[in-house]
Parts: structure tokens; sequence; C-alpha cells
């Protein structure tokens, strides 16, 4: 079997997109064709239509008689669950909240019947997987998922959004069906060969041979890195099955899952007929999950999103509509159209009439392009060109993205015009040709996608995709540029993250330390956990004394409590990312990198004891650093496979310069090992480096020495 890995061509060429530029190539010369078209995500909160919103400057504050205590519909409250909010009004957040319910029973509802007959589920998923095409067109055929003979899906929803929840429940099944398959797959693999089953249960890391049999004996998995970590996924989730078994036959109880894991592998090294025994049961049950099938739940949508992505039309049966405000500069107006039976108000920019629930949202992209073009002038006059250059793209593409969005209301607009005057009796066919020539040339121009809506406790996001910036405008800002550098980022414990560059034979190395960032963090989780063992501890004894009784407030109010400080902890991750993912693109843009290469710690265990360890090579935070980045890097006009992922294994006890392995040492004098030394000594070459910097320039060569059949991976 070949050994594939993705490749592409990195010299960028001005001017029109070159046959490389549109082809991934591997390593066998096969192409994969890359997504046509990449977005940026930018989030707006939504306020109420009156209320006034605070801009950040002298004199703008939120209007003081604003209150979201406005006295209801009667019959709302019975039909709604009660919800508060401060930016919208407590109607508006009911209102909205229903519609979220609506769409979420709706798809459980499509789900629930599809799920009725096992046939039917393996049918519509080896059709789904090889239809082309949007998911709902298939589904919508169906006589109990279509609308117009369902009356129970048009009480809930309307027509659009009835589209958007059928390719939701779509892609569920999909997803669904491949990883039953996988399962069947892994369930396959392991009961042919005793081997395997024993090397699944004796080791702690699943070995990748087995990973690969499983995903390429199954037809639905991807060959890429996905495929390889679904299947992951499957056989660790078949590992518990199988431990939790082992566990119950032994008459075991034990509760913590990484004790589970101690206690099975234990048991396969005390005596070869307990080993024998443990395989035999193995075998047993591996043998019964191939005849019977594995046990299945029925996938089910919990999560309060709601997207308008299931259509490309920009007109009002999407179900949205934007209008600019003419009396307050950079806002927009938002109107969503309710289901039936629900009646929201009348707006007079809102195609839907009664069946409107309306909001309002800063356009921000407008005045941040003003001041970074202030801030870069600035740091120009200072002498700084490279956070000059840096604040001029961010200006630039802020400005791309508010032109997007002016093009996108603008089409939605005409598109509703042209209707209306098709509609007239007496036609105005000079007007009717006008529009429409305006309309063909706003379908070629940069436009946004369709936005998505998140409900997050009293708090309304709107999250709308932007196309990223092109050739011509990176070109215009940064100009012409060839990548031959490559970098390895290692992710340090006494340095959070160490940037490593080589262009040719020479290293350049960067720091990147957050450290207040960290402390406040830190600080507020031990404030989290400490004040949630006392709340576990009341809320125990509560349950005891008066069982069946709801809690009293000063107890719920602690619950909210840890919930505030868990919210400031994500917001601080989300912010330590950024800030690094921030200084290494652009670190990396100016040394020309066209290769970042991260360590894969996705299966990283600290050791016990190690306290703050934990957090400093948190993978969860680590995954989130490399995201940005990747984010960051296609905002710059990069490939997304620009940014890779390679086994850290060794790189941190080998001398990047001779290749032998090394002792960490205290300080640049010593040459005593000392077991978590600051600096790195070898012996050979009788140096004396930084030992997370000697890590992040062998990351760099990890992929030369080894490849591995997962995209952006080594074994």
């Amino acid at each position: 079997m070949k050994q594939e890995i993705q490749r592409h061509h990195w010299k960028q060429k001005s001017g029109s997109v070159t046959q490389t530029q549109k082809k991934q190539e591997k390593i066998d010369g096969n192409f994969i064709i890359p997504p046509s078209k990449s977005y940026l995500v930018e989030s707006f909160v939504l306020n109420s239509v009156d209320r006034v919103i605070a801009k950040r400057r002298r004199n703008r504050r939120p209007d003081p008689f604003f209150s979201s205590s406005r006295k209801p519909n009667q019959e709302i409250f019975t039909l709604i669950p009660k919800r508060s909010g401060k930016k919208a009004d407590e109607v508006d957040l009911q209102l909205l909240g229903s519609l979220f319910d609506n769409y979420v029973q709706v798809v459980n509802l499509m789900l629930a019947r599809i799920y009725k007959d096992n046939d039917r589920v393996q049918s519509l998923g080896q059709q789904l997987s090889e239809y082309r095409g949007r998911a709902y067109t298939l589904l919508r055929k169906m006589r109990d998922l279509n609308y117009q003979q369902n009356e129970e899906i048009q009480a809930l929803c309307f027509e659009r959004l009835y589209r958007n929840a059928l390719e939701h429940a779509g892609r569920t099944l999909l997803a669904d069906w491949t990883r039953r398959q996988l399962f069947n797959a892994a369930i396959k693999v392991l009961s042919e060969s005793a081997a395997d089953a024993l090397q699944l249960l004796r080791r702690k890391h699943i070995p990748s041979n087995l990973i690969r049999r499983v995903r390429d004996a199954c037809d639905s998995a991807k060959n890429d890195g996905a495929g390889f970590h679904h299947s992951l996924g499957v056989l660790r989730q078949l590992r518990l099955a199988l431990d939790d078994h082992i566990l119950e036959e032994q008459g075991v109880k034990i509760q913590w899952r990484g004790r589970q894991r101690k206690y099975v592998a234990s048991l396969l090294q005390d005596s070869v007929s307990e080993k024998e025994r443990i395989l035999f049961l193995t075998a047993r049950k591996l043998e019964v999950w191939k005849e019977n099938g594995y046990l299945f739940s029925v996938p089910c949508l919990r999560s309060h999103s709601l997207d308008f992505s299931a259509s490309t039309e920009n007109s009002p049966g999407q179900g949205y509509w934007f209008s600019v405000d003419p009396e307050r500069k950079n806002e927009i107006l938002f109107h969503i159209k309710l289901p039936p039976g629900i009646n929201g108000t009348h707006h007079e920019s809102s195609p839907y009439k009664g069946k409107t629930l309306a909001f309002r949202f800063l356009d921000w992209m407008s005045s941040a392009t003003i001041k970074d073009g202030a801030k870069a002038q600035n740091a120009e006059d200072n002498g700084d060109c490279h956070r000059a250059q840096r604040l001029r793209f961010r200006a630039a593409m802020f400005e791309d993205m508010h032109q997007q969005l002016m093009n996108t209301i603008e089409i939605q607009h005409l598109t509703h015009r042209l209707y209306k005057v098709k509609q007239k009796k007496g036609k105005d066919g000079e007007e009717t040709t006008k529009l429409q020539s305006k309309i063909t040339e706003l379908r070629s121009s940069r436009r946004s996608a369709p936005p998505r809506l998140l409900l997050r406790g009293n708090r309304i996001s709107l999250q709308i995709p932007f196309l990223a910036p092109d050739d011509f405008l990176i070109q215009q800002v940064l100009g012409e540029r060839e990548y031959e550098a490559r970098a390895g980022v290692d992710r340090g414990i006494r340095v959070p993250v160490v940037l490593s560059v080589m262009k040719g034979k020479e290293y350049r190395e960067l720091l990147l330390r957050v450290d207040q960032l960290v402390k406040k963090r830190e600080f507020l989780r031990k404030q989290a956990y400490d004040l949630q063992s006392v709340t576990d501890r009341k809320r125990n004894n509560w349950g005891r004394k008066r069982s069946g009784l709801s809690y009293p407030k000063h107890i719920l109010k602690k619950d909210r409590h840890i919930k505030a400080l868990w919210r400031k902890i994500r917001r601080l991750d989300r912010e330590i990312a950024r800030i690094i993912a921030s200084k290494t693109v652009w670190f990396c843009e100016e040394h020309r990198v066209k290769k970042i290469f991260f360590e894969d710690l996705r299966s990283f265990q600290a050791h016990g004891g190690s306290k703050d360890l934990s957090y400093n090579l948190s993978s969860n935070l680590w995954g989130k650093i490399i995201d940005t980045v990747r984010y960051m890097r296609v905002s710059l006009g990069h490939s997304p496979y620009s940014v890779w992922t390679v086994n850290p294994r060794f790189t941190s006890q080998t001398c990047h310069v001779c290749g032998e392995r090394g002792v960490r040492v205290a300080d640049e004098q010593s040459t005593v090992e000392r077991r978590g030394g600051e600096y790195f000594y070898c012996s050979l070459c009788d140096e004396h480096f930084h030992a997370d910097v000697n890590a992040a320039r062998n990351i760099i060569h990890v992929q030369d020495r080894v490849s591995s059949a997962v995209p952006g991976g080594t074994a």
C-alpha cells in the first residue's frame, strides 16, 4: 500500500490563479481539488430595534430609558419558556427562543421518522454518500418528510426553515451512517485477528497501523486525516465498551476511566490463563456484535444554533432580510421571518409584514477600517514598518468585508424590487431591464454567505461568513512575495510557545509569552474549582435533608457565579490563542514561511503531580492556537494545508545539529543531567541550546525523516 501525503506548490504568482494553485497534489501523482471558496466568519451582537447601541466614543452611551420589561402578550408566556435579556427585549428573546425550539423539534422529528426503520437508514445513508448536491433535495422526496404533505411540520416552521432543517437532518444522517460503517469495519478487523485485539487492550496508545487498517476496510471512510481520526475515535469507543465488559465479567467496579485502562492492561500481564480468559471474553463479545450489530443510539439535535445556508438565493423567501438604517449611521436592521402560529411585529423595511422579528446590529467594520488606517499611519511615522503593514492589511480586509455585506444587501433589495415590478399589470420594460442588469453585475461581485444565528443564554450573536481576501487585495497591500522558509512551533514548559524559522541554513527564533493572561486564567480556574466544591457540598446537604424540593436562591446564585467564571476563562483562552496566533503568523509572513509545523499534542497526557504543566501543555488550548493560525493564514491568502501537525516524539531529546541523544541540564554551564532542565546539552557537539528552541528546530525536520499516510501528520 502506498503512503500518501498531501503536497502542493507554494510558489505564489501575481495575476490570475495558475493551474498548480488550483490543485492539491499528492505524492503518488494524484490530485485533489480543494474547496473553491474559503470564508472568514465575523460575529455581531444583535440588539432590539428601539435600543441605542454604544459605540465606545465620547457622549455615546446606551439608552438609559431602554428596558427589557415590556409587557408581552399573555398567550406567548403560556407557550414559550421565559427568558430575559439586556441587549434584546424579553419579548424578542422569547419569540426567537420559540423559533430555535421549533427548529430543534423539526430536526429531531425528521430524524425520529428516518430511524424507525434500520433498513431505511442504511439505504438513505448509502444514497447520501453517493449523492452529489444538497441533502435536502434527496430527502424531501420522501412522503413523511415532505413539507407540503405534513401539517405537523408546516405548523412548526416556514418552508425555507424547513429546507435548512432537512439539510441538517441529512448531514447528521450521513455522519452517523459513516460512523456505523466504521464500527462494523473495526469489529470485523478485530474479530479476524486476536493479535490486533490484544494490542488494542494492552497498549495505552492505539497503534497507527491498526487505525489505518480499519480506515481502509471501510469504503465510506475518506482516505485522509479525517478518516484516520474518525477511525481512531471508533477504536477508542470500542475499547471502552470491551473494558466495561471485561470488568463486568470480573465483578470489578471502577468508576474512573484511567484506572479501568490500567487494571485491564495489568490483567493481560498477570498470567497466561488470565490472558487467555480475557481474549476469550473479547472474542465472544466481538462475535455478538458482528452477528447482532453494535448498539447505536438515535442521533438528536440539542444545540441552539440556526443557519440559513440551505439556499444560495438572495430573496425574502430565505427567511432573513438585511436593511440599512437611514437614521442611524453604520447600523443595520436584521429581520427574521416567523413561522405560522407566532405573530411578530410589522416593520417598514421588512418584506414579511406582520411575521417579522426585527433586531439591529452595529456594522463596526467601516469604523475599524478608519481606526486601523490611522494607527498604520502613526506606526509608519514612528518607523515601525511591520506594524504599519499589518494594520494596513487589516484595514483593507475590513473594508472588503464591509463592501461584501453592502453588495449582499443591495442584491437582496434589487431582487425583491424586480419581483414587485414584474407583478404589476403595467410593466415598465426599461426599469425591468435596468434592474436585471444591476442584479447580473452584483451576482459576479464579492458577497457574504448566508448568516448563522446563535442563542446562548440571553445573548444573541449573528455570524456572517465573508470571502477571504483575494490575490489582488493581498498583493496591493503586502506586495508580491516568494515563500521558501519553513517554521516549527514547540509548546514549551517555561515559555508557552517557541517559534523557530529556518531559511536556508539560518534559524530565527521567537519566544512568545502571555504570562499575565495565564496567571489570570489560573487564578479564575482555582476560584471556580473552590466555589464548585462548596456549592456541591451545599447541594448535597440540601438534597439529603429536603429531597424533592428545588434548590434555594443562594445555591442558584453560586451556580450562576460559577458559569460566569468559566465564561471568563473561555474568553481568556480565545484571547491567548488570538495573541499567539497573530504573532506567529506575522513573524512567519515577515520571514516568507510557506510551511508551519506544530507538534501534535492530541494524545498528550501530563504525568501526575505536574500541577500547572497540565495547562501549559493543554491539548485543548493548543488546538485552538493551531485553528486560529490556520484561520489567519487563510486570510493572508495561504492554503489551509500550509499548517501541518507532526509527531513530536524525541524532538526534546535529540540534538538538531547531529541527531544524537542529549540530556537536559540546569543552565548553559552544566553538563550534569537534570530532569526538566531549561537547557539541552549534546555531548557529541559539546553545545548547549535552550531546550524548547532545540525542540522547535527538530519539529521542522520531523517530516523529512518519516512520512505518514495521514495528511499533515507523521508516524
